[in-house]
């Protein structure tokens, strides 16, 4: 009775039964549509309830455990770890019916531990460091946190893969299996390997030096076999140290230019040159391990470079940074262990033909002693301020034969070299009281440095655009870079505060404690000069 078709031919009889009574029908009409209505919605409830007690039954259910595939197990069994804990598990027969579980797949486990269904590799998971090679396709890793090493296997499927000591790697969640190697991260460095090749003709001065750091570096690259009968052993580590912007990053880069040339010529091959520029202060990180991890880095590249025949140059800027006297910074336990670290690297250095360690300083005092021995940094070599030939030779390196000049180019270098080198009232910046009751000057040429005369040289060359632009002819006056230099040593703050005086009088060649008193000149004490200047004429 209650069917719903049953009910449909009901109306429709009565419909044919009361023909004669319009009134009637039409009424029987709207009880046909509300009953489809109620029908229609009925169905809708029918289905949400459906819906409804899916959801409850799910919500029922038990979770699936997921694990890792380690093995096959005995008979039909496999080894699976689940959440750290190791199982024989049985598995479902359509699961393995068309090929076996391997080494590293991830299955669903009800809650009978049976795998029931493989599931896809993770895209993410516990990082690790690939530490060494093991017997047996295993393979020993670095954990995220320190001292933790793991035995590990590699999923079947990355036999071809070849991990390197350092390599990035993903493990499954319980870190027994290596899933996959992490791609290459591109994160911002603290090492700029970019090779530039310098020419020694863009180094100006600085000959003695540079004549004792190609003996020393050219001579065991160059001529081995002569070394080798005079058993002679070979230097490890420099240290250039002298004061800012006299040329020691250039010398560097203009060393490893030269050698990677006459190694080409000598080897009859193209030799590559790799210049790590390590910028000290960049590689200090308040986390613990992170300023180990980058030292490690930079000598695991260099050690890259060389097996693949390339010449690696370590140049670390501004050394006394990171490798300061354990003593003098006892507060800071950064330097407790980031010198003990570079020690231990520089000692797994065989000689200059693995890697050319170089430390460029302002304050060589304040690296530490462990460092500087023997050994480590073999050779100590000072990069002083130019003397008059050397700056002759800078400027002639920023002023070329080219350059459209109001006077010949020795008459415009001579008179600028004039003003640099004049020890009048004007050129003097400091005096000096000395603990034996002498006095000393100090003129512009006491502060000169290969950066400061570049900067000279743009200031002239800026000079004379500007004019050009104002429509008078395009030339380099001697006026230009003279004014240049005077507004160099006026507006760059050259001069000593008393914060850093004792820094300053380390690269003057100053003993601190034989200096009693610094003082600048006032315009009194120039006004007495040339007084005295005028009357001796």
């Amino acid at each position: 009775m209650g069917d719903p078709t049953h009910i449909v031919e009901l109306i429709e009889q009565i419909l044919e039964e009361t023909e004669d009574d319009p009134q009637l029908q039409e009424k029987i009409f709207d009880l046909r549509d509300a009953f489809f209505q109620s029908q229609q919605q009925a169905q809708q409830f029918q289905m949400q309830i459906k819906t409804l007690e899916d959801t409850i039954e799910k919500l029922k259910a038990p979770a699936h455990r997921i694990g890792t595939v380690l093995a096959k197990g005995a008979g039909e069994l496999y080894r699976i770890v689940v959440g750290g804990t190791e199982y024989q598990a049985a598995v479902a027969p359509e699961l393995v019916e068309t090929e076996p579980l391997l080494a590293g797949d991830q299955v669903a486990l009800n809650e009978g531990f049976v795998a029931v269904a493989r599931l896809p590799l993770p895209l993410n998971g516990p990082m690790a460091k690939i530490a060494a090679s093991l017997n047996d396709g295993q393979w020993l890793v670095a954990g995220s946190s320190a001292n933790s090493e793991s035995m590990v296997i590699a999923r079947q499927g990355l036999e071809d893969e070849v991990f390197k000591e350092g390599d990035e790697v993903i493990l499954d969640p319980c870190q027994k299996v290596i899933l996959s190697r992490l791609p290459k991260r591109h994160a911002k460095k603290a090492v700029e390997d970019d090779y530039v090749p310098v020419d020694w003709s863009q180094v100006g001065g600085q000959k003695n030096v540079i004549e004792q750091v190609r003996k020393v570096i050219e001579y065991p690259l160059l001529h081995k076999e002569i070394l080798d009968q005079m058993e002679y052993t070979l230097p490890k580590g420099f240290l250039f140290y002298g004061p800012p912007g006299c040329g020691k990053t250039l010398i560097g880069q203009a060393i490893l230019s030269d050698v990677t040339k006459q190694l080409s010529e000598t080897e009859h091959r193209e030799v590559q040159g790799r210049f790590i520029h390590v910028k000290g202060p960049e590689i200090l990180n308040m986390w613990l391990g992170e300023s180990e991890r980058k030292v490690r880095e930079i000598f695991q590249k260099a050690r890259e470079y060389r097996e693949t025949g390339e010449i690696p140059f370590i140049f670390i800027d501004e050394a006394e940074s990171v490798l300061g006297t354990r003593q003098a910074m006892r507060g800071n336990n950064i330097s407790n262990t980031l010198v003990p670290m570079f020690c231990a690297e520089m000692d797994g250095i065989q000689s200059l033909r693995d890697t050319v360690v170089v430390l460029a300083t302002n304050r060589p005092d304040l690296i530490d002693p462990a460092i500087l021995r023997p050994g480590r940094i073999d050779r100590k070599i000072k990069v002083g301020r130019p003397n008059r030939e050397d700056c002759q030779a800078i400027l002639k390196v920023y002023l070329k034969e080219n350059l459209p000049f109001e006077e010949p180019l020795e008459t415009v270098v001579g008179s600028l070299l004039d003003s640099l080198f004049g020890k009048s009232s004007e050129q003097q910046l400091l005096t000096l009281t000395l603990r034996s009751g002498d006095t000393r000057k100090l003129y512009w040429k006491d502060f000169i440095s290969g950066a400061i005369l570049k900067s000279v040289c743009l200031r002239g060359k800026e000079l004379a655009i500007e004019r050009a632009i104002e429509g008078e002819d395009l030339k380099i006056k001697i006026s230009d870079l003279v004014r240049a230099l005077k507004e160099e040593f006026t507006e760059s703050n050259l001069l000593p505060s008393s914060s850093n005086m004792e820094d300053w009088l380390q690269l003057l060649d100053h003993e601190p404690r034989n200096v009693v008193r610094v003082r600048k000149p006032n315009s009194s004490d120039r006004a007495t000069e040339d007084t005295i200047n005028r009357s001796i004429i």
